[in-house]
């Protein structure tokens, strides 16, 4: 046979990259549920956002950049830069003035925040959409560049989130903040058996933008029954592919987590409501083990044997985790959670077997003690 003409051997090699990119794109148009026109829209938006974020971030710095430097910045012309920077002055009321002495400009207010800076409605629909469908994991594996490009693009979207809505990023702080190289890939788990639908999140969500009290009517697992509740939302949190609505309680009294899915309905109230003196949205979140918190202070402490420790080492179970090296090459891991939280610590536990022993509290090693000894009783009964 002779040799391929290169025409011959460009289609015989399987798509070029401009069809992977294609491909790829026509991934993220499936599992989002937007159209091309609407990806397009989406995605010239974030890049002037982009744009005016590099501004923005320039000017905090309090340098003095003028128009050449900023122009250089975003890879634009110093007419671009002064039609940018009078669209922030004006449309957007950014305390933007001139410095003659500096030769620079500068922002009036180092603290101002830029609220234009978030994702509208229709693309917080997306967003949820995005996370939802990846949680199913039904993508064919021939995508496998479709699919990591809708990470990365979820990546990208997570930094444009309202701060009432928190999403894992792996190596980010909550709130996902830090644009460089887009960041790594959203935290996504298989797709929870109760499901949170889209429409739901967006009204939770904007019930904490709104500041809006609303009334759910809410399964709860703890009683086993439906109960009706006047809520304040103060942030809407994915944890391992689950949505919860972390929430002011008015029976209890106190902020709790509501799971999204077992939201039955909800309706708006038109009342406003005041965020809770001192609510600090990454302590609450730190203070949990997985989505179980509450109660007193407590600090755990575990200890691994040689075998375990080799696995344990390359884990980070919690944010305020610990490691001690022991002799005889075995680990003691502490960390700070919450007294309400040590049931699931015992399930966490109770995967390695043989391999840990907790030390303290002294609380979690009773735990530990009966659901042992109940384990225990269950098989010799069935002998």
């Amino acid at each position: 046979m002779g040799k391929k003409t290169s025409a011959e051997h460009k289609r015989s090699s399987g798509p070029g990259r401009s069809a992977q990119r294609r491909g790829s794109e026509t991934v993220a148009a499936t599992v989002s549920g937007e159209t091309s026109e609407s990806r397009n829209q989406t995605r010239t938006r974030l890049d002037g956002l982009d744009t005016l974020r590099k501004l923005i971030r320039e000017l905090q710095h309090g340098n003095y950049p003028n128009k050449e430097r900023l122009a250089r910045l975003i890879g634009r012309d110093k007419r671009t830069v002064q039609r940018l920077l009078q669209k922030l002055k004006i449309e957007h009321k950014a305390p933007i003035d001139f410095n003659f002495s500096e030769n620079g400009f500068y922002l009036t207010d180092p603290h101002w925040k830029f609220d234009g800076l978030r994702l509208d409605s229709e693309e917080l629909v997306s967003f949820f959409n995005k996370v939802r469908m990846l949680n199913r994991g039904n993508i064919q594996p021939r995508s496998q560049a479709g699919l990591n490009r809708v990470r990365q693009s979820l990546a990208h979207q997570a930094t444009y989130l309202p701060d009432e809505v928190v999403v894992n990023l792996e190596g980010q702080g909550l709130d996902g903040s830090g644009l460089d190289g887009l960041g790594p890939p959203i935290d996504i788990a298989p797709e929870p058996a109760l499901k949170s639908q889209p429409g739901m999140l967006i009204q939770l969500t904007e019930a904490a933008l709104r500041r809006e009290t609303i009334f759910i009517r809410y399964f709860s697992q703890r009683l086993n029954k439906e109960v009706e509740r006047h809520v304040n939302v103060l942030l809407v949190h994915n944890y391992h592919g689950e949505w919860y609505a972390v929430a002011w309680d008015d029976v209890e009294g106190r902020v709790r987590d509501f799971h999204a899915g077992r939201i039955l309905s909800l309706r708006a109230t038109q009342q406003q409501f005041t965020v809770p003196a001192g609510w600090d949205a990454r302590a609450y979140l730190n203070r949990g083990f997985g989505m179980f918190r509450g109660g007193r202070d407590v600090t755990v402490i575990v200890e691994f044997d040689a075998y375990q420790a080799r696995y344990v080492r390359e884990r980070r179970y919690h944010v305020t985790q610990r490691n001690e090296e022991l002799p005889d090459e075995r680990l003691r891991v502490s960390f700070e959670t919450t007294e309400a939280a040590l049931p699931q610590v015992v399930r966490w536990l109770m995967q390695f077997g043989e391999h840990a022993l907790a030390i303290a509290p002294l609380e979690l090693v009773v735990m530990m003690r009966e659901i042992l000894k109940r384990a225990l009783n269950l098989y010799e009964e069935s002998k």
